[in-house]
């Protein structure tokens, strides 16, 4: 692995398995809330959709789910505009309540996978395009890596997306001081609604610091898209066709999109 690739080895404390499973999931209920409601993820919709018709594809299968945010909102604003698809979240650490509350509120659009799934361990008989929404610098260049040559082996496509990385990490500090009193403020109005948040918010405030800790860590370890067109580089000689960018201004999200060329994802 090229030493160009390295990322810094900062933890975020979503990634520790001794979280306790409430505050995980208080947490990535915060996240999914402000995904949607930000509408941050929306500019890739279209490129999605471009993705599933590219592919043949209506199935997604999205990896390191978390609360399920961005997809959600993705998922939205294309069924709104006529764009037919199914989403089946996952995770290795499943909100299995917020999963099956966005399952209820689409009407069975998105679907989930109770058990485990660990993004290095994908069962082969799971299809669909496989997406990474806000989840892949949780992932150092050799597991991403890993990610790409196992979609490339099985002639899966293959979405990242996740909030591009700034040109001088950390983000503004106004924006971070923001982030605690914002959860104090939206963590009654979260659904589906749970005591536990309001325990680690108001009880023992350990939500509003752990979301600034890992809002702060997640803009040091994002990709840049330099980054990522070398760990493409990085992959044995393979016919995928791969796009690697940023979606422009208002919000800025690095991609990448990898598929096998007129084949329908299997």
């Amino acid at each position: 692995m090229s030493r160009a690739l390295h990322k810094p080895r900062f933890f975020e404390f979503l990634d520790f398995a001794w979280l306790p499973d409430s505050l995980r999931d208080a947490a990535t209920d915060d996240l999914r809330f402000k995904w949607e409601r930000g509408g941050l993820y929306k500019p890739i919709a279209a490129r999605l959709a471009r993705l599933l018709a590219a592919t043949g594809s209506g199935n997604v299968l999205d990896l390191a789910s978390g609360g399920g945010g961005p997809i959600w909102a993705v998922y939205r604003h294309l069924a709104h505009n006529g764009v037919d698809l199914r989403v089946t979240l996952t995770d290795k650490f499943p909100n299995l309540p917020a999963f099956a509350y966005l399952k209820k509120i689409s009407d069975g659009g998105v679907g989930f996978i109770e058990e485990p799934l660990d993004v290095t361990a994908i069962p082969p008989d799971l299809e669909g395009i496989r997406t990474l929404f806000a989840s892949a610098h949780h992932f150092p260049p050799e597991t991403l890596t890993a990610i790409l040559q196992d979609a490339v082996d099985l002639g899966r496509p293959i979405a990242i997306f996740d909030v591009s990385a700034p040109p001088t990490p950390p983000p503004p500090l106004m924006l971070l001081l923001c982030m605690p009193p914002g959860v104090l403020l939206t963590s009654p109005f979260i659904r589906p609604f749970r005591w536990s948040r309001l325990f680690w918010t108001f009880v023992l405030p350990l939500l509003p610091l752990l979301v600034l800790w890992d809002a702060q860590v997640s803009a040091v370890r994002a990709y840049s898209v330099k980054q990522l067109e070398g760990i493409v580089r990085e992959l044995p000689p393979n016919d995928y066709v791969w796009e690697i960018g940023r979606e422009p201004f208002p919000n800025t999200i690095t991609y990448l999109t990898g598929y096998p060329p007129a084949t329908a994802a299997r």
